[in-house]
């Protein structure tokens, strides 16, 4: 990516910026779509597993049983973690890094429901259209890093899983906020015990 921001930079039309201010904006452009949606994913993420005391203990039991002790995660236990991946997707079906996407439902759908079980045969099992599931975008626009986020996701939760029981303080306020991003409008209050 960034040799074809450098080549971008060399051989484009920048006016009316600078070669430098062209590389600086890009690389901006690039970190910011690295860091910021998948630290949201992971917000997201952790107040639904503490809302759902059954799929923590449905995802911890899995990662305990494949990491079997190690404190090292490795790509072939990373790949075994289904049913984390589960929680990852519906994760990213509520809560997307990127929340408006102009489409219009042709029919009522309910979508406030948290259900990981419906990607057990991914997300071509889990959805009756292509374009139903798009959390990281479609087409030209389609993010690079989706598998490194998803990557990203995996590792946190499944060491966070590892070490500590999530419950939702009582002083938790869920309230989205719509901007370019979809935060928590009043942050995220978890209870954290280590087990």
């Amino acid at each position: 990516m960034l040799q074809v921001i450098l080549e971008g930079a060399e051989n484009g039309e920048l006016w009316p910026l600078t070669k430098d201010e062209f590389i600086a904006d890009n690389c901006k452009d690039v970190f910011f779509g690295g860091y910021e949606p998948p630290a949201l994913a992971a917000i997201w993420g952790l107040m639904l597993l503490a809302s759902h005391p059954e799929w923590q203990a449905r995802a911890r039991c899995e990662v305990l049983e494949v990491c079997e002790g190690q404190q090292i995660l490795d790509y072939n236990m990373l790949t075994k973690m289904k049913v984390l991946k589960m929680v990852i997707q519906e994760v990213l079906r509520l809560y997307p890094g990127v929340a408006l996407a102009s489409r219009q439902a042709l029919q009522e759908v309910k979508i406030d429901v948290f259900n990981p079980e419906r990607f057990i045969n991914g997300v071509t099992g889990a959805c009756k259209s292509a374009q139903a599931y798009i959390p990281f975008g479609l087409g030209a626009r389609i993010c690079p890093g989706q598998n490194m986020a998803m990557i990203e996701l995996t590792v946190l939760f499944a060491l966070i899983l590892s070490n500590f029981n999530l419950t939702i303080s009582p002083n938790y306020r869920h309230s989205p906020k719509f901007g370019l991003l979809l935060e928590p409008e009043h942050g995220l209050k978890l209870l954290v015990r280590k087990i």
